[in-house]
């Protein structure tokens, strides 16, 4: 029978629940993406300038808006001791081993879930039990299907479905489902457990390398000109990408699965979520008719900063080709960002709309049309480093309705080790719904007044500042031109994911 208590499984097993658990208890508040003291840093920063504009313009803030927002950013947080958190993983035939490490390190054994929806896994599961005392609740279904059907939220969720990314165990699309039904506390934790594809199999290290090179050359390459005919990809930069990929595989491998993770928490689910609800009536008198079945070169390179709408209208574009490669790994990888459960619009849909509408004004309300002029003018608007522009308060206006789990680039942990045979790359994702962001935002029709308070417009600016350092390595698809503070600055560097850990 199969076990799981290789060596490198119980360090990699332990690293993973000991980093999560004291992050979401004693070191709290490093789990948020903005640190409780970061409004009150920048602050300091710019009073302790010499006489400047920054200088000035910060000595106006009323301290009283400070001290409310970090109020608010307590309420929003929250303390948690070990025992208050509540753990669900996948059960496989040896739940104990997941348990016992949860209960050492402080979990309260009720507040441990496992999940096994085969019929003779699930009995050995239940056997290596019986009648002892505490154990995990080992619930006999799809752990996608409980995310669904049960408003239960967890602060730790463990997926370890041992096959790697676009296999037919649909892991991402698991990890949709959690998000789009929003069952993790803000902020949890979500690990996942990957394998390396078996390269030796026929077409598999080709399949993976186009759809590595695909998704992330448009992360790198967001703007570049695409050179497609043929059926094949012709750009340069394109072409030496891949063969890094195939050269380098694992280091490509690694990145593709951080990258899609957190690609589906921040945006592909909430985009989603936005446009498929009644709050996108509030914004636009029209929507942007459904894009025809033919898709064209053109526009996909007209597409500037959002990788991800390009990657999937490339898609698109290469499916449309009945000449093209059938590549379904491909095809498998990208249904997984849509979560279980039908919506009107799909991604590609969804993330269109949006674009259209952030890029195009014939498609706002006019009174929206009108506030978007004005934030563009900047009347009473410092531009600090960066000028705001109109698409950051759309930006800011969809996620406070939209519910994003944004990630915290500075507290992901990734490890790599190897179970026999099988190379395993596991993923601590730590996400973080910055509502001590949001909630301070009032509602569409109140920003203009808001934002008139400059005690209440910087302490909103500072805190943001912070969120997009937290993403701008990743992400191109919001928050463009928000930050007040230049990067280079010790202590307001942008934030970066650490190198995957190897355990041996």
């Amino acid at each position: 029978m199969t076990t799981y208590t290789q060596l490198n499984k119980i360090n990699a097993r332990h690293k993973m629940f000991f980093y999560s658990i004291d992050l979401l208890t004693t070191n709290r508040n490093k789990a948020c993406c903005v640190e409780r003291s970061y409004v009150r840093k920048i602050l300091d920063y710019f009073l302790s300038l010499d006489e400047t504009k920054e200088k000035d313009e910060a000595s106006k803030i009323d301290m009283s808006h400070v001290k409310s927002w970090e109020t608010l950013h307590d309420s929003c947080v929250g303390f948690k001791r070990p025992e208050d958190l509540v753990v669900c993983y996948l059960s496989g035939p040896e739940p104990q081993n997941d348990f016992n490490e949860l209960i050492s390190l402080g979990i309260h054994p009720q507040n441990i879930w496992a999940f096994e929806m085969n019929s003779s896994t699930y009995n050995t599961a239940l056997a290596n039990y019986g009648s002892d005392y505490p154990q995990p609740k080992i619930i006999k279904q799809s752990i996608e299907h409980f995310f669904v059907h049960t408003p239960k939220k967890f602060d730790i969720v463990y997926i370890d479905a041992c096959g790697s990314i676009a296999s037919e165990k649909q892991v991402l699309r698991i990890i949709a489902t959690l998000c789009k039904y929003h069952r993790l506390n803000s902020p949890g934790i979500i690990v996942s457990n990957f394998a390396c594809p078996d390269l030796t199999k026929g077409e598999v290290l080709e399949e993976y390398s186009e759809m590595i090179t695909q998704y992330l050359f448009c992360k790198q390459f967001p703007n570049d000109v695409i050179d497609y005919n043929n059926s094949k990809i012709h750009s340069e930069s394109y072409i030496t990408l891949k063969n890094r990929v195939k050269e380098d595989f694992h280091n490509f491998y690694s990145e593709l699965i951080t990258n899609s993770i957190i690609d589906i928490a921040a945006l592909a689910v909430p985009i989603q979520r936005f446009v498929n609800s009644s709050y996108i009536g509030s914004i636009v008198k029209e929507l942007p008719t459904k894009m025809t079945t033919k898709y064209d070169l053109d526009e996909l390179n007209s597409i500037k900063n959002n990788s991800l709408l390009k990657f999937s209208y490339l898609i698109k574009l290469i499916e449309q080709d009945s000449d093209a490669i059938n590549n379904k790994k491909i095809r498998t990888f990208i249904k997984g960002f849509s979560g279980l459960g039908d919506m009107p619009k799909d991604l590609f849909e969804t993330l269109n709309i949006l674009y259209k509408i952030k890029n195009e004004d014939s498609f706002l309300k006019s009174d929206i049309e009108i506030l978007k002029k004005q934030f563009d003018k900047g009347e009473g608007i410092y531009q600090y480093l960066d000028k705001p522009n109109s698409s950051l308060l759309l930006d800011v206006l969809v996620n406070q309705l939209s519910y994003p789990l944004h990630y915290n680039s500075n507290a992901i942990k990734r490890y790599k080790y190897k179970a026999k045979n099988m190379e395993m790359f596991m993923d601590v994702i730590v996400l973080d719904e910055c509502r001590y962001i949001y909630e301070w935002l009032p509602s569409l029709h109140q920003i203009q007044h808001a934002f008139s308070n400059l005690s209440w417009q910087y302490v909103f600016r500072f805190a943001l500042d912070g969120l997009i350092k937290q993403r701008i390595s990743y992400n191109n698809e919001y928050f463009f031109q928000g930050s007040v503070i230049s990067k280079e600055i010790v202590g307001f560097e942008n934030k970066t994911i650490s190198k995957r850990e190897t355990i041996e």
